[in-house]
């Protein structure tokens, strides 16, 4: 695998082995209707050509792991990264046990893959995919636009699963089986791809402000601390789930007043989640938030910091434990906007 100094110095063609991924699998006759009062997404309209955002949160609303739920096969995935998804499995098989479905770890079963949207249009890597996948599949991922309610183009076949990723950094996520990785895996060996480790994809997911959980932050932040609504990740017409009043609450007594944003800087820096940041107001400096997800490449560290909502690209901010450290935030790629409703619910 192959270092990078920057997102920019990427080339058009690349894949990146996703080592960091944990996929949690459900199985069983009540599969759905259990996942369905787990995760924040309604599972009753996720179909066979969909994948979606999601959270899972505890009793209280926070968050103990964000990423994609698709379905392959017979199964429900939930593709998340190791440290979320050991709580997400554990929670999972807690309450489990009272119904008619296996829940396990399956992330031995798949090798996963992100490809740039420019790989998969070249010869040897469509030609591989078409050996996976039916080659109008195919093309109905290169051709997909991730519509208004959040569904991302799927397709699946014995050999595994890919989705769009919805990144800004246009690619798709691919789960694969032993003999599928094969065929990826050849492709990387003979330098038809190039290839780079997991946190070439952790500043992806950061530019594209797709915030994840990790360490002391799983458990502190309602989903939409973390714009998981901005990703179209909670259906709020959906019945009940764990902590749906607490993620309900906050959408329609408009209540959220924190929201992820990411940062780049020059140069490899020693930045950790959990670093606090301050805001300049005026002639003086205050804690704004903390650090959530980081990613260094060789002259470039990006991260995403949960700050209050109204935070703009001209708010200047520093490291609070080195101060000579400053930046502003990127502008959002999508809107977090959300008044609040005008609908009481009266209760009995």
């Amino acid at each position: 695998m192959t270092s990078i100094a920057s997102l920019q110095s990427l080339p058009s063609e690349f894949v990146v082995e996703l080592s960091n991924a944990m996929i949690i699998s459900l199985e069983g006759e009540q599969a759905d209707s259990y996942l369905q009062g787990q995760i924040t997404v309604n599972i009753n309209k996720l179909d066979e050509n969909t994948a979606r955002h999601f959270a899972h949160c505890d009793n209280k609303g926070k968050t103990w792991s964000t990423g994609y739920v698709t379905r392959h096969l017979n199964k429900l995935l939930l593709v998340t990264n190791e440290d979320a998804g050991s709580h997400s499995l554990a929670q999972l098989n807690k309450y489990g046990v009272f119904s008619k479905v296996d829940i396990l770890d399956d992330t031995q079963t798949y090798s996963a893959y992100f490809i740039s949207f420019d790989a998969v249009k070249t010869n040897e890597v469509k030609a591989a995919l078409s050996q996976l996948f039916s080659e109008n599949d195919v093309e109905r991922l290169l051709e997909s636009d991730t519509p208004d309610n959040g569904s991302l183009e799927k397709v699946e076949s014995e050999h595994g699963v890919s989705y769009v990723a919805n990144t800004s950094c246009k690619g798709i996520i691919v789960l694969l089986d032993e003999n599928g990785a094969k065929q990826i895996n050849s492709l990387i060996e003979t330098h038809t791809l190039s290839c780079y480790p997991q946190t070439v994809f952790d500043a992806i997911q950061i530019q594209s402000v797709h915030a994840s959980v990790q360490g002391d932050a799983v458990a502190e932040y309602v989903p939409q601390m973390i714009n998981v609504q901005a990703l179209n990740g909670i259906d709020f017409d959906k019945g009940c789930y764990m902590g749906q009043e607490v993620v309900a609450r906050t959408r329609f007594l408009g209540k959220n007043k924190r929201a992820a944003y990411s940062f780049k800087l020059e140069g490899n820096l020693d930045i950790k989640p959990g670093d606090a940041l301050e805001k300049q107001l005026g002639e003086n400096w205050r804690i704004a938030g903390k650090i959530l997800n980081v990613a260094l490449l060789d002259d470039e560290t990006w991260f995403i910091a949960v700050l209050n909502n109204d935070t703009t690209s001209e708010d200047l901010h520093r490291l609070a434990e080195n101060n000579a450290i400053t930046c502003y935030p990127n502008a959002l790629p999508y809107s977090i906007e959300q008044k609040a409703s005008n609908i009481v619910k009266k209760r009995r």
